[in-house]
C-alpha cells in the first residue's frame, strides 16, 4: 500500500515537471523583453512605445481640430440684427396743382430759390457792379518805340540794310539781314528822305545800325511773336 502511494506521488510528480519548465520559461521571455526595452530607453531618450505613439497622434488630432473649430467660428460675420421699420406717412393737400405738400419735421429746411424767366424779366432792371471795358481785337499793329523788339519782315528773298546813318545818300551798309532776323530798338525814330528810321541792335553780336521801318514791326510782349 505505501509502496504504490509513492508510485502515484513520484508519477503526479512527474506530470507537473514540464508545466513548471513552460511557466520558468515564459517569465524568462518576458523578463528578457522588459530588460531589453528598458535597455532601449536607457540608450535613447526619446523612444516611445507604439502606445504612446498612437496616443500622441490622437491628441494632436483632437488639438487641431479644436483649433479649426475655433478659427472657423472666430471668421464668422455676426449675424445683422433685424430693424423695425419706419413708416412716415406724407398727405398731400387737396389744393391746385400749384401747392406744395408739407414737409416733415425732421426734413431738412431748403432755402427758398427765385427764378426770373425771360419773359418776365423787368425792363428797368439796373445791374449793379463795377463797369466792365469792353475788348476789342483788331489787326491794328504795334507802333515801334524806344525799348521794343522789332523784326525784320515783308523783305521777300532779299534783305534788309542795316545802314550807319538815317539815310539813303549820305550813309554806308553795315551789314544786311534776312525776313525774321530781330533787333533791340534803342533809338529813334528820325525822318530822312522821305522814311521813318529806327535805330537797332543785334543783341547777339552786339551790332548797332539805322534801318528804315517799313520793313520792321514789333514784337508784341509776352507773346514772343
Amino acid at each position: 500500500m505505501a509502496e504504490g502511494s509513492k508510485d502515484v506521488s513520484a508519477g503526479q510528480a512527474g506530470e507537473a515537471t514540464p508545466n513548471d519548465a513552460f511557466q520558468a520559461a515564459r517569465a524568462q521571455f518576458a523578463a528578457r523583453r522588459t530588460y531589453k526595452r528598458a535597455l532601449r530607453r536607457a540608450r535613447n531618450p526619446l523612444y516611445f512605445s507604439a502606445r504612446s505613439l498612437i496616443l500622441l497622434v490622437i491628441i494632436v488630432l483632437v488639438a487641431g481640430a479644436a483649433t479649426l473649430a475655433l478659427v472657423y467660428a472666430l471668421r464668422r460675420e455676426p449675424e445683422a440684427t433685424g430693424l423695425d421699420p419706419i413708416i412716415h406717412i406724407v398727405t398731400s393737400s387737396t389744393g391746385t396743382a400749384d401747392s406744395v405738400p408739407a414737409a416733415s419735421p425732421d426734413a431738412t429746411a431748403v432755402p427758398a430759390v427765385q427764378v426770373i424767366l425771360a419773359a418776365e424779366t423787368p425792363e428797368n432792371m439796373i445791374l449793379e457792379g463795377p463797369a466792365i471795358p469792353t475788348v476789342i481785337i483788331t489787326n491794328t499793329p504795334i507802333p515801334l518805340r524806344v525799348g521794343a523788339q522789332a523784326e525784320v519782315y515783308g523783305v521777300g528773298i532779299d534783305k534788309l540794310n542795316i545802314r550807319n546813318r538815317p539815310s539813303l545818300t549820305d550813309s554806308q551798309v553795315l551789314f544786311r539781314e534776312n525776313a525774321g532776323k530781330r533787333f533791340d530798338v534803342i533809338g529813334g525814330p528820325h525822318q530822312a528822305d522821305g522814311y521813318t528810321w529806327w535805330q537797332v541792335r543785334d543783341p547777339q553780336f552786339q551790332v548797332e545800325g539805322w534801318a528804315v521801318a517799313n520793313y520792321l514791326r514789333s514784337i508784341s510782349e509776352g507773346t514772343g511773336q
